[in-house]
């Protein structure tokens, strides 16, 4: 599953998901997101994009620097801490800031962690753990499609049809309602993509998702741009393409054409 232009997406629609992730009651997540700008920032002398940066519109409030892991990754921390730094050189805001990493799973999370614990026991970088998350009953509904992100094949229709209920009924903002229903329908397509189209229309119980701008940008873009933009980061992280292939689940010469046909690998990455 190709999960970074779903959290953009989430985040984008609705913000308030971020502080509600890191603990806040719904009132205060929805002033913070109202005083926050949220954006996926790219660094230029790393070539390399945060997942999410939330930048405050008014000075004394922390930037929130966001990375989402989802595959193993022993650097993760030393990688967010590195577009950290390259941001506030470039950028020197003046601004205390805070690292949050959502790793899929903690058997993700790194087991080597001494240089990053005293920034870990300071609370300026802080871990969360998307299959741990407790789901509230009645919870907000940008946090109820954080939960479908995590939930099982069997059990994710169910839910995604129960919140595209949902954001029909209580989003009366006709544009927010459809990217919304559109982010659910995301969602579902990216777990569930050896499934037929029509057998996504009758578990969704949307009948027209074939013709939905989501379905086609999703299908047809969101995974092969997807896919790509995943090779390129762990490429950057000096990964074999063996490797890349192995942990993404594809073809070796998919990586190698997204590389630029490169086939030839150092002994010592391979």
């Amino acid at each position: 599953m190709i999960t970074d232009p779903i959290f953009y997406r989430l985040f984008a629609t609705s913000p308030e998901t971020f502080f509600l992730l890191l603990g806040m009651p719904p009132d205060k997540a929805d002033e913070m997101a109202a005083r926050y700008q949220y954006q996926a920032i790219e660094l230029k002398e790393t070539s390399h994009r945060a997942d999410g940066v939330f930048l405050p519109k008014e000075s004394g409030l922390p930037l929130y620097f966001l990375e989402v892991q989802f595959y193993p990754l022993p650097s993760v921390f030393a990688d967010l801490l590195a577009k950290v730094y390259t941001y506030l050189k470039q950028h020197d805001p003046g601004q205390p800031f805070r690292g949050v990493v959502l790793f899929a799973s903690r058997s993700l999370e790194p087991g080597e962690k001494e240089p990053y614990q005293p920034l870990l026991d300071a609370g300026l970088i802080q871990c969360f753990y998307l299959d741990e998350i407790t789901e509230l009953p009645n919870a907000p509904l940008g946090l109820s499609v954080l939960y479908l992100i995590g939930q099982s094949e069997s059990h994710a229709p169910a839910a995604a049809r129960e919140l595209v209920v949902r954001a029909k009924t209580e989003i009366g903002d006709t544009a927010l309602r459809t990217e919304l229903i559109e982010l659910i329908e995301t969602v579902i397509i990216y777990k569930l993509a050896k499934f037929s189209r029509e057998e996504i229309q009758t578990m969704l119980q949307i009948h027209s998702i074939r013709e939905t701008r989501v379905y086609q940008e999703a299908l047809e873009e969101g995974k092969q741009e997807g896919r790509k933009e995943d090779i390129r980061k762990m490429a950057a992280k000096r990964m074999s393409a063996k490797k890349i292939a192995a942990l993404l689940e594809v073809d070796i010469e998919f990586v190698r054409q997204v590389l630029g046909g490169e086939s030839k690998e150092s002994p010592s990455s391979s």
